[in-house]
């Protein structure tokens, strides 16, 4: 189930890559991604995105956001996108330890928590039970979203990774390399990579 629809930019062209970033690893099952603080890494996720339309810098990478969400919000994280807006931020999807669903904001400069609500869908059975099934399936998931956004991104910057749970579930990563984006799949469970159709809405958004 798509939870958000990711509207990329012209911003997204101006992405750099490299840098430092904090990594994120999985623990326990691999189910849940968990902060863990790591030294700088040739796959560091960053996202530095300059000349956005109203002049302001993200430097907070998407380990940098995932950390944070998962700091606001222990649970499971089940999408994170990059918002180009007149203030970037990053959007998040958790599924917490209690099981509710969150939507966090974090403030693309330092991954700052702007905003947290729990997700009330299950006030419409339908939504209720569309929600419990992606559940279902995030969990059984071996790879996490931060292990997708690495095995997508070398050399890359990622720009959203978001869980897709129709028919075999997988990771759906968009990332910017040479200043061209690309959208990829990683398997939820075997973490093997694929690129996307090229008739995907998603693969020339610029």
């Amino acid at each position: 189930m798509k939870r958000h629809i990711v509207i990329a930019s012209v911003a997204a062209a101006a992405l750099l890559t490299g840098g430092t970033a904090v990594a994120i690893a999985g623990s326990g099952n691999g189910s849940t991604d968990r902060a863990r603080s790591s030294s700088t890494a040739p796959e560091a996720l960053t996202s530095q995105a300059s000349g956005t339309a109203s002049g302001t810098t993200a430097r907070a990478s998407f380990s940098d956001a995932a950390e944070a969400a998962l700091k606001a919000v222990p649970g499971t994280l089940a999408s994170l996108d990059l918002d180009h807006g007149a203030r970037p931020t990053w959007d998040a999807d958790v599924l917490g330890d209690d099981g509710t669903w969150h939507e966090i904001t974090l403030d693309a400069s330092d991954a700052r928590v702007l905003s947290q609500r729990v997700d009330r869908d299950d006030n419409d059975p339908e939504d209720a039970a569309e929600d419990a099934a992606e559940a279902a399936a995030l969990k059984k998931a071996t790879v996490t979203a931060t292990e997708a956004a690495r095995k997508a991104a070398p050399r890359s910057t990622v720009t959203s990774v978001e869980f897709d749970d129709d028919g075999t579930p997988a990771w759906e990563v968009e990332v910017v390399r040479g200043h061209t984006e690309h959208e990829l799949y990683v398997d939820a469970q075997s973490g093997k990579v694929t690129q996307a159709p090229a008739d995907d809405d998603h693969d020339n958004d610029d």
